[in-house]
């Protein structure tokens, strides 16, 4: 027997307007004597993967060539946050191709290319946003990993053209391509909050980029994971936290706090 009342009243206000529902708010929902909710739309992100060595099948790949491994890491990561989402690729690294790719995305919302955005011989992801009429926002960020990061705008659709080593792929869908999908969806704090730890091994100075090293949490301290290099998947999928090291910032030594942001779930969310 409880009293009457003493979870909520009449006229109380349960969920804010930009909450994430889930099994516990949807409950709460139904108990207040709702059916229905109003809830964003789900956004539609078409994932396009681009790369002369990048093979579907992970089982079926020969010598000289790489299991294409970021078009579903990016699509995961993005359905975390509640996108549908489309895969396409890998795609040759083809101007043409690529800009017929991206014209066949017309129902997406938000369009992703992962690869060709950096300045070699085989990325054509400007060239290619060009050719469809897009206009480009910006190009490349102050950030390591990540620095040949793309944003541009086709019609009502966003793009966002991310690095091809799969670290950099990562960190900058986590950075810009997840608080845009939450944005969307009308969440009310769509960025991330980052936690102050202290760090159980030192840190060197930053230097001319806004570093994202890869951590793991081990009791209450961040430990700063050894391999940085922008292809490391295992180092990837081992860490729990990026640690946000400010340009040019000092040394940081052992119990020194650094603002860390925890990946959860495997950085999906």
């Amino acid at each position: 027997i409880r009293r009457r009342g003493f979870d909520f009243v009449a006229g109380a206000a349960l969920l804010d307007q930009g909450s994430v529902v889930g099994p516990a708010q949807l409950a709460l929902a139904r108990a207040a004597g709702h059916g229905t909710l109003r809830v964003a739309r789900r956004p539609l992100v078409s994932v396009i993967e681009c790369g002369d060595e990048l093979v579907a099948d992970p089982e079926a790949c020969p010598p000289g060539h790489l299991p294409a491994s970021n078009g579903a890491m990016v699509a995961a990561m993005a359905a975390g946050v509640g996108a549908r989402t489309d895969r396409v690729g890998p795609l040759a690294d083809n101007r043409a191709t690529l800009a017929d790719a991206i014209r066949g995305a017309a129902g997406a919302d938000v369009i992703v290319t992962t690869a060709g955005a950096s300045v070699g011989d085989h990325d054509h992801a400007r060239g290619a946003l060009a050719d469809c009429g897009a206009g480009l926002a910006f190009w490349r960020v102050a950030i390591r990993p990540g620095k040949p990061l793309m944003v541009g705008t086709l019609g009502r659709r966003l793009v966002l053209g991310l690095p091809g080593n799969p670290a950099s792929s990562f960190v900058t869908a986590w950075l810009f391509l997840l608080p845009l999908l939450r944005a969307m969806q009308g969440a009310r704090d769509p960025l991330p909050t980052p936690l102050a730890m202290p760090l159980a091994e030192p840190l060197p100075a930053g230097g001319d980029r806004r570093e994202f090293v890869r951590g793991q949490l081990r009791d209450g301290r961040a430990i700063p994971l050894p391999e940085r290099d922008s292809s490391s998947l295992r180092t990837l999928a081992a860490a729990d936290v990026l640690i946000d090291r400010a340009i040019g910032a000092p040394p940081a030594a052992i119990g020194s706090p650094v603002d860390c942001f925890y990946l959860g779930n495997g950085g999906i969310a």
